[in-house]
C-alpha cells in the first residue's frame, strides 16, 4: 500500500481511505467491523466518517457511524489509525441536516460543539483530520478557520480540511488563512469519478499549486458505475432518501 502526505502536514496515510457512511444503515455493526478489519489487514490506515452518518441521514441515526467505528477503533493501536470525520454544514437545499435540530451554521459554537460530540462518540482524545462537510458561504471564512484553528491549538484535532467545496471557496479559504494567520485546509474531499470529472478543471489546479490533497469520494459514481443505481431506482430510493423519480 502506497503512502501519501495530507497537504503539507505531518500526517502520512495509505493511498486508499476507507469510507464508513453506510455503517449503521445498510451495514450492521458486525459487518462494519469486519469491513474495517479487512481494510486494516490490507494496509489501509485511513478511515473517514462524519457526524451525520450513516446515510440516508435521519434524526434517530445521526452519529451512529462514529459510535460503531469508535468501538472498532478500540481494538487497534490508536497511533496506527488515522481518523477523519466532519462537522455538518448547511445542506444547500439537498436536505435539512438532522443535526442539532437543523442548526448547522458554521459558527464557533456549532463547530466546537460538534467536535466535542464526535470525540465522545469516537472515544478518542484527538481527531486526526477534521473537515467541514459542506461550506457555509454566508460565514466569513476567517471566522470558520479561526474556530478550527482553536480546536487544533487545544489538541482536539491535528489538521483541518473541507468537503464539497468549490474552487473559489477553497482558494478564498486559503487566502483568508494566510491573511489572518490561521490554519489552512490541508485537504478537500469532493465527488470525483469517471462520470464526475469536475475536479480535473480548476480544483485540480488549486490543489496542485497550493499543496492541498484531494480526497475523492464516490469513485463508483454513487452506484452508477457498478449497477447499484438501478437497484435503488427499482425500489424508489436514492442517496439521501429522496424518491428516485424526484417527486
Amino acid at each position: 500500500m502506497q503512502q501519501r502526505r495530507l497537504g503539507s502536514s505531518g500526517i502520512v496515510v495509505s493511498d486508499i481511505c476507507m469510507g464508513t457512511m453506510t455503517f449503521g444503515s445498510s451495514c450492521d455493526e458486525s459487518t462494519s467491523h469486519a469491513i474495517c478489519d479487512h481494510a486494516f489487514d490490507a494496509g489501509i490506515n485511513f478511515f473517514d466518517a462524519a457526524e451525520i452518518y450513516p446515510v440516508p441521514p435521519k434524526d434517530e441515526t445521526f452519529g451512529v457511524t462514529e459510535e460503531i467505528f469508535g468501538r472498532w477503533l478500540k481494538t487497534k493501536p490508536r497511533d496506527l489509525v488515522t481518523v477523519a470525520t466532519k462537522v455538518t454544514g448547511p445542506g444547500h437545499g439537498w436536505f435539512t441536516p438532522p443535526v442539532r435540530h437543523g442548526r448547522t451554521t458554521l459558527d464557533r459554537h456549532q463547530i466546537i460543539r460538534a467536535c466535542e460530540d464526535s470525540l465522545r462518540r469516537l472515544g478518542v482524545e484527538t481527531i486526526d483530520l477534521y473537515q467541514i462537510h459542506w461550506p457555509d458561504h454566508g460565514m466569513p471564512y476567517e471566522e470558520v478557520l479561526e474556530s478550527l484553528t482553536h480546536l487544533r491549538r487545544t489538541g482536539k484535532v491535528r489538521v483541518i480540511g473541507c468537503s464539497n467545496e468549490t474552487s473559489w471557496g477553497l482558494m478564498k479559504s486559503l487566502w483568508a488563512a494566510d491573511i489572518h494567520g490561521v490554519d489552512r485546509y490541508q485537504t478537500v474531499q469532493n465527488n470525483f469519478s469517471l462520470i464526475n470529472r469536475r475536479c480535473e478543471n480548476e480544483l485540480a489546479q488549486v490543489c496542485r499549486r497550493e499543496n492541498v490533497s484531494l480526497l475523492p469520494y464516490s469513485p463508483l459514481g454513487g452506484g452508477v458505475l457498478d449497477g447499484q443505481v438501478r437497484k435503488w431506482t427499482a425500489t424508489g430510493r436514492s442517496f439521501f432518501g429522496v424518491p428516485a423519480d424526484g417527486e
